[in-house]
């Protein structure tokens, strides 16, 4: 970060009201989650239909795990690595990447085989494969026609429905606020939430984000309790943006009985 971000950033926050500490704590004190992991075990091999290449002149390749299943998940592009984090972060309990691959046949009659980049199960049941693109691929039209042939043609079984995503969808922001999301996720800490949670049914309206870690003399756990909260919905961005400390949000008390 250059000089003159930190000024403006440091000028910005005092005109806020909040202070932040950069004070080197005599212990480490940043994480207390309440279910610690272990990595005792080694993730699983990916369950992709297909194995990108190593490497690409034209796309990022990137591996990460996968925390619903625990195995391996490999990315081809910047895009489908922002979009992975993002769906992690919502109504998803399964998902899959590099599947499946489907046969479908074109308005010509001859036979074509296509691979979707993400294949997921909502919460409710229902299943999707996914298609990641840049949006100038999208606007072309043809993967939209070849979107609705696979649908009307069954999808081979593998899914309800069809869909893509662009970078519309995952943005920079949104995939960097997932990547917090899924982060305090790991770091968890029960009480820590419960006390953010008290503290969000007595404030109506919007606030600062770092307003709510003010005179705290730690504030990561408050901040790690935040972005839980973040991912229950009990906080959003007043305007869909990266959140930060001065990011003005809104506080929403969603239903207590789906956050006991």
């Amino acid at each position: 970060m250059r000089p003159e971000h930190h000024i403006k950033q440091h000028l910005l926050e005092r005109r806020l009201g909040i202070e932040s500490s950069h004070k080197i704590p005599e212990k480490v004190t940043f994480l207390r989650p309440t279910l610690t992991e272990t990595f005792e075990s080694v993730p699983g091999p990916s369950e992709a239909s297909r194995i990108p290449s190593d490497k690409s002149p034209f796309n990022t390749r990137a591996a990460s795990v996968n925390p619903m299943n625990d195995t391996i998940i490999l990315m081809e592009s910047a895009l489908e690595l922002k979009a992975g984090r993002i769906l992690m972060t919502m109504e998803v309990v399964e998902l899959r990447e590099q599947w499946p691959k489907v046969e479908y046949v074109d308005q010509y009659g001859e036979i074509h085989h296509t691979t979707f980049d993400f294949w997921i199960r909502k919460r409710i049941g229902r299943t999707v494969a996914i298609a990641v693109k840049p949006l100038e691929k999208v606007a072309s039209k043809a993967l939209i026609d070849k979107l609705i042939l696979i649908k009307d043609q069954g999808i081979g079984g593998y899914a309800d429905d069809v869909s893509f995503i662009t970078e519309y969808f995952a943005s920079e922001y949104a995939a960097a606020n997932a990547e917090n999301i899924l982060f305090a996720r790991r770091a968890r800490n029960e009480d820590d939430v419960h006390e953010a949670r008290e503290l969000l049914l007595n404030i109506q309206g919007r606030v600062r984000f770092g307003e709510l870690m003010k005179d705290l003399e730690i504030q990561a756990y408050r901040r790690n309790a935040l972005w839980c909260l973040v991912d229950e919905g009990w906080l959003r961005p007043v305007t869909p943006s990266l959140i930060e400390d001065h990011t003005l949000m809104e506080v929403t008390h969603p239903d207590l009985g789906s956050t006991s």
